[in-house]
């Protein structure tokens, strides 16, 4: 598509903020309005709110005023969903990109996933879940399985320090912070992680393997002091760290993973090393690694998970109606981005 697209992003949390960044200079899209969850935001210029010069486009409250500026895409990004916003985007015949990756299966349940998909049918509008991971990464090892003969195992691994991405409301969430046996613990990860079983599900299909499972397992890790982030604290003896594996399994034998290392820090036991970043595996004929990690001390999880959603709206606005993903559009890539001027 070489026409211009017309956005409007949902709200402007840190990936929000990002793809607000991102969506400014694009040379392809406009950003023609912002949807706010906070009160303080709302009637305040969308650049201010997101560190740039102004923009001239105030954030809003008011769904019906965004529905009436007939965006092409709703670049969907809030902490929680609200499934009834959802519908009412599709059904507007908006298309919809979002870093909620269980919006696109089954993680908010069987009533939200057919709710989703009847709205996208009636609307003739498309959805498009993405990020780094799920998302992105485990694209990698769809690509990198073309060159093999037979794969055995598929595992796609995220090893971070989390504890330089201030997001204290999304790491108590995961159970960061509550006493390793509390009964709670192990469903506060299980839940963080329910996006990976729509991710195996995903790349289940592109293999063209048929799952009889799919099992869950993790680790915890406790802080050895006292510890503080500024932004929060992790009592001593209390969770500062997970590791697990989320598997497709094929009778017992377990075919696609998803694994995690997520650590606050190094003050822990166990304290498991990190990859600083995603290693992606194909043990098979031949077996293959590829590794994404940052040049730079690290990445920066904003943007990393902001744009292989925005880089996807020309594609999904481009798509049949329905939820897709990503083996259902063209090869997503950061077209438009490269810096053809002098200052680089």
């Amino acid at each position: 598509m070489n026409a211009r697209l017309r956005v409007v992003q949902w709200t402007t949390g840190k990936a929000g903020t990002a793809a607000v960044r991102a969506i400014a200079r694009h040379r392809m899209l406009d950003l023609v309005g912002c949807y706010a969850y906070s009160p303080d935001k709302v009637g305040r210029d969308v650049g201010e709110l997101c560190g740039l010069a102004p923009l001239g486009v105030l954030a809003t409250s008011d769904v019906d005023a965004l529905l009436a500026l007939a965006p092409d895409c709703v670049a969907y990004m809030p902490y929680r969903p609200d499934i009834n916003h959802v519908v009412r985007i599709l059904e507007s015949g908006i298309n919809i990109v979002t870093t909620m990756y269980m919006l696109a299966g089954r993680g908010y349940g069987d009533d939200a996933r057919d709710r989703i998909r009847d709205a996208a049918q009636r609307g003739g509008a498309s959805l498009y879940a993405s990020g780094i991971y799920p998302g992105q990464a485990p694209m990698m090892a769809l690509a990198a399985s073309a060159m093999c003969a037979r794969i055995d195992r598929v595992t796609v691994l995220e090893s971070l320090d989390m504890s330089g991405y201030a997001n204290e409301a999304m790491f108590r969430s995961m159970g960061i912070g509550l006493a390793v046996d509390d009964p709670d613990a192990p469903l506060f990860v299980e839940s963080a992680c329910g996006s990976f079983r729509d991710q195996i599900a995903v790349m289940a299909h592109a293999f063209a393997v048929e799952l009889d499972d799919t099992r869950f397992h993790a680790e915890f890790a406790c802080a050895d002091e006292d510890l503080d982030f500024g932004y929060m604290t992790i009592d001593r003896g209390c969770v500062a760290g997970f590791k697990g594996t989320v598997a497709g399994v094929v009778g017992e034998r377990s075919v696609i993973e998803c694994q995690f290392v997520w650590k606050m820090g190094e003050c822990m036991t166990p304290s498991w090393p990190v990859e600083h970043g995603y290693v992606i595996e194909i043990h098979g004929d031949p077996s293959v690694r590829v590794r994404l990690e940052p040049i730079a001390e690290h990445f920066d999880g904003a943007l990393t998970t902001a744009m292989p959603a925005v880089n996807a709206i020309p594609a999904v606005c481009a798509a049949p109606p329905g939820v897709v993903n990503a083996m259902e559009l063209p090869f997503v890539r950061g077209a438009h981005l490269v810096n053809v001027g002098a200052d680089v």
